[in-house]
């Protein structure tokens, strides 16, 4: 009979024939080596159990190898960035020794300072003094000891925005900043002041209040009827001219009104205070220096309150030190998400016959993750791998996830036969579970590691090899440790199971194993037959009855279908919608904490600081033979196209030394520019000279060349714009300003110095370098389950899922409200390795049931197997995330969406929409009846 309907069914014949492909083949043989596993961990539980723990007591101490990593550079800036190029030139800028122009000691810059008495022509000689003053604070050094260099700087503004050039306002602050220099701390039982960590000019004991003083004199300017009428003084913005010398103001005053073609300043709605800072970086200096950061913050607070100016800190570390507190934010939720997990898995896991409860196995479920995360974080920071504030988001990753693997296991156990050895049994479970956890693991292990080498952003890419090994490290665990802990546990099932091993669970076990026994001595009583009895107590759990019997059949009904796949395309439709409308927006805000009060310092400086006096320094590396006219006039040309760019201030801007050496050099009509250019002589008289004196940090010279010869190694120059009050208009006049740079590659000219570039670069590559890796991690995701998935329908649904459930995660994180940047591209890079798992467990599970059921009953089937621990495995994730929320920071928040979306989606697909669709797919359905079942007719 079956010979004669296979030869009259070839087409069946052929669609089994077409199972035996590569999937197939691999699926049988990796089952049969975990059924083989599986026989030896049940043979030899006490070994795994030991040999696991001995691993985890070596690798855990690795994480005393912790470094943590808060350099914005560093973590955001793409290793091929333009900026990456400048910064590194910059150094080497750096790194160029300045030169003598005599073999003698060159002159002291120092100037004396100057009386605080207020007249027309100190007031002139104070604002002149200030870039010389700025340029001096930052290079003197204390050559004892390494020293800790920073900058206390406070952003003022008025709480409604108003004008601060104001006379009285301007006395106030400056009254203010002589009070700070007085606020003292009591620390380590020692007092501190301002004198032990402020920079002190040379040959000077005390701190002064001199980058401070213009205030003082600006109050003078702006007072009623005062000086400002001054013939010898222009207070244009951004550069000043004092007896038509120019003085850059830009970068104390911002949010400025200007009036007439001289851009005189009228007002301005930001101002800065400054000190610098530098002390030895030795004993509990850095540490009280931190603290007594914090007691200025106090005070410049009781000053806001008092008045109607906010004082904003800033420092060259406050960036570091919010990333440092999104890591300190954030961490301490683990705790929690753990413990809500644990809570999770052992109610989800009880049942009234304590034969089929596992609640304690469970609970250890979630032991092995943090067993593994232990062992996790001890290899790669031994590694040497940083942590940093994007990966730490992944320990709550591997929690929500990781249990999954714990849910499959415990649900192939309870299909077992609990009359088969412990052997067979966990033979079994392995080998119906284990090719299942295994796709899904090395899915998200390589999606993740393929995340490393695409992700252009190097704190994502760490954080993704952090994963990519987390993921490895937890399916190690849980096909060791707690598969051992199975094993202990079926030891005792019909006690309870690992339940009976404490004795806090033994009262409630006794009264269940009591009533159990007195059912079989009752049926026994009544002949019935001890076999069928326990098979009825090791019946299907409540959950797979229900999909099994409820669920499956629910969503195979016609109608169900047709409102089904009508919900999935207005899902397609918003998803479509959300993935078209999703911009590009790379913010400094998203780096911080919502509530961080540098918040308000990033909406000043995207208002007024990055917009109203933008200043690159442009390096020039190879300078030209300013002996020649047609290479200075080359240069010029250069120069004249940066001030002709659609947001140049213009000529009135620029701060270049050229232009005012060749004016020295025209008062000496003997003076024949071929000749006498580079003689040094005049090169030191000039910078010598108390206006010049600003210009000499500018310039390398060799001391290398004849007298005479080109002896300028390298300088630097500074050209302003305005207007740039959005991160689209910075990017377009960026790449503008490099455009034009390079079109002179003889000179080897690059800039640097202005706001956050690497945010800008971003900004170019995160579109192209989001698609590749989504489209690279959907490739691969495809082609490994080429190995594991039965056919190439199994792929195909497969893959559709992923790419259905990907489109939504971008769609929906759009219409939440999230963007595209550097932390949402590695959240869609992981919504790609967790969709496999849904897709996979309903595919692989699918497939393997018997080719003589219906397509319905296959789905019936897989649901009844794998759709509570599918269920299971997505509430699991979507309850550990809920302390998420309370974590104010974006890159967490993000994080929060993916998750949270993904599971949703994920599910709806795995337990509606990817059942109704394989099973309309389904080869044996497109066969007719009289075909399929010959015998029947």
């Amino acid at each position: 009979m079956f010979a004669s309907a296979t030869a009259i069914n070839p087409r069946l014949q052929l669609s089994k024939s077409s199972r035996l492909g590569v999937g197939e083949r691999l699926g049988d043989l990796t089952a049969e080596a975990f059924r083989a596993y599986g026989a030896f961990v049940g043979r030899n539980p006490g070994k795994v159990l030991i040999a696991m723990l001995l691993f985890t007591i070596l690798t855990v101490p690795g994480i005393v190898y912790l470094q943590i990593n808060l350099d914005l550079y560093k973590l955001f800036v793409p290793l091929d960035a333009p900026v990456r190029f400048e910064f590194e030139s910059q150094k080497a800028y750096d790194q160029i020794p300045g030169g003598q122009l005599d073999v003698d000691p060159p002159p002291s810059l120092i100037a004396t300072p100057h009386s605080t008495q207020i007249s027309t022509q100190q007031t002139a000689n104070e604002l002149k003094d200030i870039p010389r003053r700025f340029a001096r604070a930052v290079k003197v050094k204390d050559p004892s000891g390494p020293q800790h260099h920073d900058i206390l700087r406070f952003y003022v503004v008025h709480k409604r925005y108003e004008n601060l050039l104001v006379s009285d306002t301007l006395a106030k602050l400056f009254e203010y900043t002589q009070e700070m220099m007085n606020v003292k701390m009591e620390w380590g039982g020692e007092q501190w002041i301002l004198e032990d960590f402020c920079r002190k000019n040379p040959g000077q004991e005390h701190c002064n209040n001199d980058l401070n003083i213009w205030l003082k004199h600006a109050e003078n300017l702006f007072r009623t009827n005062g000086t400002r009428n001054n013939p010898n003084l222009q207070l244009s913005y951004p550069v000043m001219y004092l007896f038509n010398r120019p003085k850059d103001i830009g970068n104390i005053i911002y949010g400025v009104n200007v009036t007439g073609i001289k851009h005189e300043i009228v007002g301005a709605r930001v101002l800065t205070i400054h000190w610098f800072i530098t002390f030895p970086n030795s004993g509990d200096n850095l540490a009280a220096y931190y603290r007594y950061r914090d007691n200025l913050n106090g005070f410049w607070d009781t000053k806001t309150e008092e008045s109607d100016i906010k004082f904003i800190p800033h420092n060259e570390k406050a960036m570091d030190d919010e990333l440092r507190l999104i890591i300190e934010t954030a961490i301490p939720f683990v705790l929690p998400a753990t413990i809500q997990l644990m809570f999770f898995v052992y109610f989800t896991n009880l049942a009234k016959d304590v034969r089929k409860s596992k609640p304690v196995e469970a609970f250890f479920g979630v032991i092995s993750v943090c067993l593994s995360l232990g062992a996790t974080f001890g290899i790669i920071f031994f590694a040497g791998i940083p942590f940093n504030p994007v990966s730490s988001t992944m320990p709550f990753l591997i929690l929500a996830v990781g249990v999954d693997d714990a849910f499959l296991l415990l649900g192939a156990w309870r299909m077992t036969d609990p009359r088969w050895s412990l052997e067979r049994r966990m033979g079994v479970t392995m080998s119906d579970a284990g090719a299942s956890i295994t796709v899904t693991s090395l899915t998200n292990f390589g999606c993740f590691a393929l995340g490393y080498f695409l992700s252009p952003t190097p704190a994502v890419a760490d954080f993704c090899i952090m994963t990519a090994v987390g993921v490895a490290m937890d399916y190690f665990y849980q096909i060791t440790f707690f598969a051992s802990i199975m094993v202990y546990g079926g030891m005792r099932e019909e006690k309870g199971g690992m339940a009976a091993y404490f004795k806090c669970c033994n009262k409630n076990l006794q009264e269940n194993n009591k009533e159990i026994e007195e059912k079989v001595e009752e049926e026994e009583e009544e002949g019935d037959n001890k076999r069928r009895l326990t098979d009825e107590l090791h019946e299907p759990t409540i959950m797979h009855r229900f999909f099994k019997e409820h669920f499956g059949p629910f969503i195979l009904k016609k109608e169900i279908k047709l409102i089904s796949w009508l919900i999935f395309l207005l899902y397609i439709c918003f998803s479509f919608y959300g993935c078209v409308n999703m911009k590009v927006d790379i913010s400094p805000k998203k780096y911080i904490r919502d509530n961080s009060p540098i918040q308000t310092f990033v909406y000043l400086a995207d208002k007024y600081i990055w917009a109203d006096n933008v200043m690159p320094t442009i390096h020039i590396m190879d300078p030209p033979d300013f002996r020649n006219s047609s290479q200075r006039a080359k240069f010029n040309e250069m120069v004249f196209r940066l001030e002709n760019t659609n947001y140049s201030i213009g000529r009135v801007s620029t701060n270049l030394w050229l232009w005012e050496y060749q004016s020295y050099l025209n008062d000496f009509p003997q003076v024949i520019y071929e000749r006498d250019f580079y003689k040094r002589f005049h090169l030191r008289n000039f910078f010598s000279q108390f206006d010049y004196q600003q210009f000499r940090g500018m310039v390398k010279i060799r001391d290398d060349v004849p007298d005479g010869e080109p002896c300028i190694k390298a300088f630097t120059f500074q050209t302003s714009f305005y207007g740039l009050n959005s991160w689209e208009k910075r990017q377009t006049e960026l790449f503008r300003w490099r455009r034009i740079l390079n079109e002179y590659p003889e000179i080897k000219a690059f800039l640097a110095g202005i706001f956050s570039p690497f945010l800008i670069d971003q900004r170019k590559t995160i579109a192209p370098s989001s698609m590749q890796s989504v489209g690279s991690a959907v490739a691969v995701m495809t082609l490994i389950s080429l190995f594991f998935l039965p056919d190439k329908q199994s792929v195909f649904v497969m893959s559709f899922s992923l790419i259905s459930i990907s489109m939504g995660v971008c769609g929906f994180l759009c219409l939440w409200g999230s963007e595209l940047d550097s932390v949402s591209m590695g959240c869609i890079i992981m919504a790609i390795g967790l969709a496999v798992d849904f897709s996979i467990h309903i595919c692989y599970r699918y497939h393997r049931c018997s080719s003589s059921m219906t397509a319905e009953q296959k789905v019936i089937e897989t649901l009844s197997i794998v759709g509570y621990p599918v269920l299971q495995a997505g509430g699991s994730t979507l309850w550990a995330m809920t302390t998420l929320p309370l974590i104010p920071a974006y890159l967490v928040r993000v994080f929060f969406q993916t998750v949270v979306l993904v599971n949703i989606f994920g599910l709806l697909h795995a337990l509606v929409w990817l059942p109704q669709f394989i099973s309309a797919l389904d080869p044996l359905e497109r066969i007719p009846r009289r075909i399929r079942h010959p015998h029947s007719q």
